[in-house]
């Protein structure tokens, strides 16, 4: 798996750069809001676990994108309130603990 490397950047921002299994590195910014967390019965020091597992499952659809020889497309903002309106299954599913 490619590696994730993230830093607080805010008040419910994130700072990261993704880099698949085959070097491509890529600059994200990704931001979370009380609304999300509530909603996951999560607090908001769950928040930093939650955004590293959602970026690890990206940089994972970007290895395996990679792999098949497309472009990894890995939004340069991740929205969680918009990932949970997309993907609804994803969020409640990740451990947070």
């Amino acid at each position: 798996m490619g590696a994730v490397d993230v830093q607080a950047d805010g008040e419910h921002r994130y700072a990261a750069t993704l880099t698949t299994a085959g070097g491509t590195t890529s600059s994200h910014v990704v931001t979370c809001d009380e609304g999300v967390l509530e909603g996951l019965g999560a607090t908001t020091a769950d928040e930093p676990v939650l955004v590293r597992r959602v970026l690890e499952v990206l940089v994972r659809s970007a290895d395996e994108a990679e792999a098949a020889g497309r472009t990894p497309a890995v939004p340069e903002v991740v929205d969680l309130r918009e990932l949970d309106r997309q993907v609804p299954d994803l969020l409640p599913n990740l451990p947070l603990r």
